[in-house]
C-alpha cells in the first residue's frame, strides 16, 4: 500500500513514525531534553501509532468484507452448480430463484 493511499493521512502517519523511532532509539541520551520539551515530540509519536492502528482497523474491516462477499458469492456458485448437476436445467432456475430470493 503506498502512502499516498492513506488519504492523505500518509505524510502524518509517516512523520510519526520517523519521530517514534528515533526517540526510542535515542531515548537514553534524549531523556533529559525529552522531560522539559520533548513533549510535542511524544505526542507526534502516540499520534502516529494511533493513526497506524486506525488505518490498519480499517483496512482490516475492508479485507473481511471482501472475504465475506467472495465467500457468499462462491457458496451461491456452488450451490446452483450441484442442482444443475443435480436436476438438469430446470433445477438450475430454480437453484437460481432461491439464491437470489
Amino acid at each position: 500500500m503506498a502512502i499516498g493511499s492513506l488519504n492523505g493521512r500518509g505524510q502524518l502517519l509517516l512523520t510519526g513514525l520517523v519521530v517514534g523511532a528515533a526517540t526510542l532509539a535515542l531515548a537514553p541520551v534524549l531523556l533529559p531534553a525529552i522531560a522539559r520539551v520533548g513533549r510535542p515530540i511524544a505526542k507526534a509519536a502516540i499520534k502516529g501509532v494511533i493513526l497506524a492502528w486506525q488505518t490498519t482497523q480499517e483496512t482490516v474491516a475492508e479485507l473481511a468484507e471482501a472475504a465475506e462477499d467472495m465467500l457468499a458469492e462462491a457458496r451461491a456458485e456452488l450451490e446452483q452448480e450441484t442442482a444443475e448437476q443435480a436436476g438438469g436445467p430446470g433445477a438450475a432456475a430454480a437453484g437460481e430463484a432461491r439464491a437470489h430470493g
